[in-house]
Order: C-alpha cells, then structure tokens, then sequence
C-alpha cells in the first residue's frame, strides 16, 4: 500500500462552524468512541460488514487508525459537540473511497455532510488529481443515492463490483 497519498489529508479541516478532526487524536476520544459505537450499530444494516461490534472492537480499531495507512478517518464536530465521522479509503491502484459517513446528531443543518463531501473531494481533486474518487452506497439508502447523483457520481462498470467484491444485488458503486 503507497503511504504517501494519506500525508496531503491536513489533521483538521473548518467548515462554517464545523470541523474535521483527524483521528484518533481528538480530545474526547472515549466520548467519541461510545457515540460512533452507537450509533453505527443502530445503522449497521446501511454498511458492507453489518456485524455488531463491542466498545472494545470500535475502540480499538479508532485507536489504531493512525496504523492503518488505507484509511484516514475524521471525527466532526459542530460548535464542540460529536455530531459523526467521515473519512477517506485508498483501495488500490489510485482509486479512493468516500467511506464511513455516519451521523450522530441533526446539529450543523441537513447539509453538513452534503459539504463535507465537497470539502474531501475538492482536497483530493487539488492534491491526488490522478485518483479516483468512488463510494459505495446501500440501495435502499435514496438519500445518499440522491445527494451523490447530484455531485457527478456515475455508477461503475460490472468488472469493479467483481474486483472490489462488492454485491451489486445490495450495493451501488459509483465513481466521479
């Protein structure tokens, strides 16, 4: 895995009275983990693995993120409070994913995570211009179907599915 693409992400992004906080070191940390636990449990059915995981295995896996040269996650906040977290995945071959967008709280309006989209994928355009920028979205998810249609996101090839083993039965692929 090429480890420099994951050096042009800052540790904090603002974004009209939110930030992005690179993770794991936040303030809160335990605070953190308890939310981003719960809540993607609640909404596990919304991922690729949707097994329940413990405090332990979120906490553990949020720790060591700074390990995992893959991914960088970010936690956000608006005006000091959690409210979810966002981040970015290389998946090879200079392709990168939008990955685990997950909301807290309604706090920071209906369009926050619509921005931050903007905000990481304006940040990749400048600094990684030869990457692809991909997400994977439930289908039954039409929110976030609909919010990526409107950004440009076109659905991927039949060969991607196969390569990234995504199931196109449950699971949309799509690249900008």
């Amino acid at each position: 895995m090429n480890q420099n693409w994951s050096v042009s992400f800052p540790d904090k992004f603002d974004l009209s009275g939110s930030s992005l906080h690179k993770l794991p070191f936040i303030k809160n940390f335990d605070q953190f983990v308890t939310l981003a636990n719960k809540f993607r449990n609640i909404f596990r059915n919304n991922f690729i693995y949707n097994e329940s995981l413990s405090y332990d295995e979120s906490y553990s896996f949020l720790k060591n993120l700074n390990k995992d040269h893959s991914r960088v996650w970010y936690a956000v906040s608006f005006e000091g409070e959690w409210i979810g977290h966002f981040g970015v995945k290389s998946i090879g071959k200079k392709n990168i994913l939008l990955d685990n967008a997950l909301r807290f709280s309604p706090k920071g309006g209906k369009s926050i995570f619509k921005e931050i989209n903007y905000l990481l994928i304006n940040h990749i355009k400048k600094y990684l211009p030869d990457h692809n920028i991909l997400i994977i979205v439930k289908k039954s998810n039409s929110l976030s179907l609909q919010l990526h249609e409107s950004m440009g996101f076109k659905e991927c090839k039949e060969s991607f599915y196969e390569e990234f083993c995504i199931d196109s039965s449950s699971f949309v692929l799509k690249m900008l």
